[in-house]
């Protein structure tokens, strides 16, 4: 017989359902086989996946069609997945059981094998067409997960067509021989983002057109979660898909996009852990163009991506025009895709070498050339009149001030990156004054389409001129899945590949250390030994503030201490076992944090929790 297919949501870690798993996994223990499924299997307890294999929920439908498992056991408890667990329920037909009601493996295994039902199959005939399209560009060594998840998708009759931007290196050729099924389009000269998709766009009549950037893999059933939300949400134009980092499948890379009125935009939860099991579709402001959903007709009806955009920030102003023109725009967690988010600069800023540093700096000064351009023209184009004058002053005034203090951070030496931020901002607002009649036009041509005021979502939009500071540093972040654990991480020096989310860029050391770098109210760190090892030590430098540190380690509270301020402090915690030799461990600190901003300490804006300079372990 197949092995037993077991659906659980085991986020919160706390839920009745988690623990009715354990006790159920421990039954089962050498004497039967489980798959478990979870909306992401990298959210089950690290135990189940030392222990059983773990598999996407998106992967059910097809595991159970091909007679792979069981019909499913769905263990729920009223906890907040609940919801995705009944409604692939519906579509693939198995057990519901309540977590509280403490079922035997037996009893599960009877009923379900009782079950004979098979996936029910989509009606093509009846479905709405869609259109996945991917804009490639120099990407024939990597293209091919992308493509090979778009045939997988369980949409019926999916219509798949890329668009060769241009790459010069084979590209088109190689798609059209390893994937002939899947219609291959070639540009003679590199139209961008904005107008590259414009040209696909123009070509279809699909129902609804799906994007995916040519580095992400969709989850299989990607089209059609976006595609329920699209039908249970008329009056949406646009839905975004749930992004994680490739190389870190733990990390969150988008949940929508966040705006302040400055036109500042950035991927809403970007480096934050994905902790949060909510499934139901969000109302976000924008969506990222990377992995999303339109809808046809409404597409046709407001026009492509601007061209003059080339590419960043398309998104957000298409996503803004339809605001203009009364239509809403959700972030839908259940359809997932993974993306290797800035992948040539992630993996040079994964060397502390100077030579790196300079090649992210100079890709991050392009990068920045354009966003910075193309927020000046999404907030010139979109804002209603009496807004924008509002806003045009703030930015003005903002980015005078932020001139200065790049020239003076450039003057004193501070590194490649000021420079190119500097030289960004410059260019921008002269590209704005040359392009002022250009502007201008498209400004009228889409004012044209408003049928609400701003007012009926600047509840979306974060106050304020400055750009978003809760990020950290994204290109230092890894996870237990790609990490290179340390005995010893010399925090700001030598921690490349051993942090995770939660810290903020590095500093120049102080009181003898090679490097500093600040937490956040929580951050993670990966540490392994040669030898075992029970103690983890954490050196400070001195905080300003009183507050106070808890170690987690691998999920579980090893205890909480205080941290005086205005002295250096050596933080030691025992944990209650011995680690392994060269077991990967992640740890977790907890602390109390400050804004300095808000405490009459100067204009740093960032949140600011433990100023550390050495990890260790012992």
């Amino acid at each position: 017989m197949p092995p037993l297919a077991l659906v659980v949501c085991p986020l919160p870690a706390d839920r009745e359902v988690v623990r009715a798993t354990q006790s159920l996994l421990a039954e089962l223990a050498g004497r039967d086989d489980v798959v478990l499924f979870c909306p992401e299997p990298y959210q089950a307890p690290a135990a189940w996946e030392r222990a059983h294999r773990l598999l996407p929920l998106a992967e059910l439908p097809y595991e159970r069609a091909r007679g792979a498992v069981t019909a499913p056991i769905y263990l729920v408890d009223g906890g907040p997945g609940d919801g995705l667990l009944r409604r692939t329920a519906a579509s693939v037909p198995g057990v519901m059981v309540e977590a509280a009601t403490t079922p035997t493996a037996t009893s599960l295994r009877a009923r379900a094998a009782a079950i004979t039902a098979m996936p029910q199959v989509r009606d093509a005939a009846a479905a709405p067409t869609v259109e996945a399209m991917v804009l490639a560009y120099k990407s024939k060594d990597y293209i091919s997960p992308c493509l090979q998840s778009l045939l997988e998708q369980d949409w019926p009759n999916l219509k798949i067509t890329v668009l060769d931007n241009a790459s010069g290196d084979g590209t088109a050729d190689f798609v059209r021989r390893t994937f002939p099924g899947i219609e291959v389009l070639e540009s003679d000269e590199n139209l961008g983002f904005a107008a590259g998709h414009n040209l696909l766009f123009d070509r279809s009549t699909a129902d609804y057109v799906a994007l995916l950037n040519h580095d992400a893999i969709a989850r299989r059933n990607w089209v059609s979660e976006l595609v329920a939300a699209a039908e249970s949400l008329p009056g949406g134009a646009a839905f975004g898909a749930k992004m994680l980092m490739r190389r870190c499948p733990t990390i969150l890379n988008s949940t929508g996009i966040v705006m302040c009125e400055s036109g500042f935009a950035a991927d809403r939860d970007i480096g934050r852990p994905d902790l949060d099991p909510a499934t139901e579709p969000e109302r976000v402001f924008a969506v990222c163009g990377g992995a999303l959903l339109l809808r046809g007709p409404l597409l046709r009806q407001l026009g492509g991506f601007d061209p003059t955009f080339f590419m960043y920030v398309e998104d957000v102003d298409w996503c803004w025009r339809a605001r203009i023109a009364g239509h809403e725009v959700y972030y839908v967690p259940s359809a997932v895709a993974v993306h290797d988010w800035h992948g040539d600069m992630a993996a040079a800023g994964k060397t502390s070498a100077p030579e790196a540093e300079e090649v992210v700096a100079e890709r991050e000064g392009r990068r920045r050339a354009m966003v910075e351009r193309n927020r000046l023209q999404a907030v010139f184009k979109n804002y209603e009149r009496h807004q924008l004058r509002r806003v045009w002053r703030g930015i003005r005034d903002y980015d005078r001030g932020r001139l200065e203090a790049l020239a003076e951070h450039v003057t004193k030496g501070g590194g490649p990156m000021p420079r190119r931020v500097l030289e960004a901002v410059q260019s921008a607002h002269r590209w704005c004054r040359r392009h002022a009649l250009g502007l201008r036009w498209r400004r009228f041509r889409t004012q044209r389409l408003r049928a609400v005021p701003d007012a009926t979502f600047t509840d979306l939009i974060v106050p304020g001129m400055q750009e978003p500071s809760g990020v950290g540093d994204l290109h230092a972040i890894v996870d237990r899945y790609c990490a290179k654990p340390r005995a010893r991480i010399a925090v700001g020096g030598d921690d490349a590949g051993s942090l995770g989310p939660g810290w903020h860029h590095p500093e120049p050391g102080a009181h003898g250390h090679e490097g500093l770098r600040w937490t956040m109210a929580k951050c993670w760190f990966y540490v392994a030994a040669a030898k075992p090892w029970r103690t983890v030590a954490l050196t400070l430098v001195p905080q300003p503030l009183d507050t106070w540190a808890e170690l987690w380690v691998d999920g579980i509270c090893v205890g909480r201490q205080d941290v005086p301020r205005d002295r250096p402090n050596e933080l030691r915690w025992q944990l209650p076992a011995e680690s392994p030799a060269d077991r990967v461990i992640e740890c977790s600190l907890v602390c109390g944090a400050f804004v300095p901003k808000e405490r009459g300490m100067g204009g740093d804006t960032r949140e600011l929790g433990l100023h550390v300079a050495v990890i260790h372990v012992e």
